[in-house]
Parts: C-alpha cells; sequence; structure tokens
C-alpha cells in the first residue's frame, strides 16, 4: 500500500491553488531533472480551476512538456464529452504537446485501445505524475464497473477499452482508459477529489487496501510511490 498524504482545504479555491502549485513543482523539478516531463491528466470538473491556474503560472517551459489524459470517451474531439476537448480547451494555448488516446476514426473499442496503446508507446516511461480523480463509485480513469474492470485492472497493456454497465447517465458512452499496469509507472502520484461523499468511498478504498472492489482502491494499493490526495469540501 502506497504512503498516504492528504492535504485538505477549506474550500475548492483553496485545494486548486495549492493541487497547481503541486504540479508546477513537479514539471519544474522534472525539466531540471531529465529535461522534460509528461504528465497524465483527468477529465472531469475538478481539474478545471486548476488547468486554469497551471496555464499562467510562471516559470513552466511549457515547450517541454507532454499532456495525455488519463482516460476519453470514444466520441468526436469536439464532442462535449471529450477529454481532449477539454485538455486541448484549457492547456492547449501553452505550447505543451498534447498526446491524443482516441482518434475520430477510431471510436469503436478495439481500433480505439489499439490506437491508444500506439500513442503510449511514444510516451516515455515511467510518467512523471499521474494526476488521477475519484468517481462516486470509486471509478479512476475510466476503470468502471462491467465486464471490462478486472481487464483494465489486470491488463499487461497500457491502455483497455471499457464499455461500462450500467452506462452511465451523464456520459453513456464506451471508453479507452490507462490500464492498473500503465497507472502505476509514474515518479509521483496525486489525486483531487471534492465532497464528501468522494471522500468518504477514498477512505474506504484505502482502508480495504488491495481487498478493494474499487478501482481506485486497486490502483492505490499497487502504487510505488507515495499519493498527495487533494480534498476539499
Amino acid at each position: 500500500m502506497a504512503e498516504i498524504r492528504w492535504h485538505r482545504y477549506d474550500d475548492a479555491q483553496g485545494m486548486a491553488a495549492a493541487a497547481a502549485d503541486y504540479v508546477a513543482a513537479a514539471i519544474c523539478a522534472a525539466v531540471g531533472a531529465r529535461g522534460a516531463a509528461t504528465l497524465a491528466v483527468p477529465g472531469g470538473k475538478t481539474p478545471i480551476p486548476i488547468f486554469e491556474k497551471l496555464a499562467v503560472a510562471p516559470g513552466i517551459d511549457w515547450g517541454q512538456i507532454v499532456l495525455l489524459p488519463t482516460d476519453d470517451r470514444l466520441v468526436a474531439e469536439d464532442d462535449m464529452l471529450s477529454n481532449l476537448r477539454l485538455l486541448r480547451s484549457a492547456l492547449g494555448g501553452t505550447g505543451a504537446r498534447i498526446v491524443p488516446l482516441t482518434s475520430t476514426d477510431a471510436l469503436d473499442p478495439l481500433p480505439a485501445v489499439a490506437f491508444a496503446e500506439r500513442a503510449l508507446a511514444g510516451i516515455r516511461w515511467p510518467i512523471d505524475l499521474l494526476w488521477l480523480g475519484v468517481g462516486g463509485d470509486g471509478h479512476t480513469g475510466s476503470i468502471l464497473p462491467g465486464p471490462d474492470f478486472s481487464a483494465a485492472l489486470g491488463a499487461d497493456t497500457l491502455a483497455a477499452a471499457v464499455t461500462p454497465d450500467p452506462l452511465p447517465a451523464e456520459a453513456p458512452v464506451a471508453r479507452v482508459t490507462l490500464t492498473r499496469r500503465a497507472m502505476v509507472q509514474t515518479r509521483l502520484a496525486m489525486l483531487t477529489i471534492s465532497g464528501t461523499a468522494k471522500r468518504d468511498v477514498l477512505e474506504q478504498a484505502i482502508a480495504q487496501g488491495a481487498g478493494s472492489g474499487t478501482a481506485i482502491g486497486a490502483v492505490i494499493a499497487a502504487m510505488p510511490v507515495p499519493i498527495d490526495l487533494f480534498w476539499s469540501p
């Protein structure tokens, strides 16, 4: 079980500022040590204010940065459900290289995962920072309950296609995600969450350790580096 370091804040603004400082410091340290930095970042609403702060943060050499989503929905890039669209909208103007996990020409699960594998083969592993979110059901990335859950956790590949069952009402589509094998190949790991419900899910997953039935519990149990958890109500 990884060492867990909680960072608790009174509000979302405080959490976003602290998380942005953490990410900026990780980027600068990686560039200083290795000349470049590779980050896997989540989708959803929680990262948006953090992305906004990073986009204007001083001292970041964005030309040396590679960004990829931890997961994406199998939709066109301009679809509102696309994590790639979110990432390009928020940080595409910085000069960072953004690596897509999906392609409009490969929106079915089998070609989608093949596309993602090719994209990830061009990434330098281990990455410098894995930044995850957590769903109310304990999923992380797009390792969601359904027939592909165990495969995404246990696969020897870097990417997996996932068709959740049931399909989430807010995004009823198939996805492609980093596998647990990919997620644990990182020098630093962080989680950003908001709300008491997700905090309770996460605390239970941590307490259950390797016996957790959630994706986040299984990933944390296998993580070889400490995890910094940023939380606000």
